[in-house]
């Protein structure tokens, strides 16, 4: 999994291979806030600390808010926590609800 975020005005690639069952698990409860709607900031400030757990603390929340266009911050946090529950369903042999 891999995100592009723009800092210092340089676009730096930042990629995370491992994926722990902790992980796992705020994905799930991510997934749940964001079917419930992302409606203050504390919550969007939930999802992006997610996202920055996600891939180890290699970039910030400052990073990731000010080097990510606002137009994909949903769609970038939604990707990501699809493709991992859809990845462990597929290891498992589960039908994936979303398709």
């Amino acid at each position: 999994m891999e995100i592009t975020l723009r800092i210092d005005g340089q676009e730096k690639t930042f990629v995370t291979d491992f994926v722990s069952a902790r992980m796992f698990r705020k994905t799930l409860e991510i997934g749940k806030q964001l079917d419930n709607g992302v409606t203050d900031p504390q919550d969007l400030d939930k999802v992006v600390d997610y996202v920055v757990d996600l891939f180890g603390k290699q970039f910030t929340r400052d990073n990731f808010y000010d080097g990510l266009p606002a137009n994909k911050l949903v769609s970038t946090v939604v990707s990501m926590a699809n493709g991992i529950i859809s990845e462990s369903n597929e290891k498992l042999g589960v039908d994936d609800p979303n398709s």
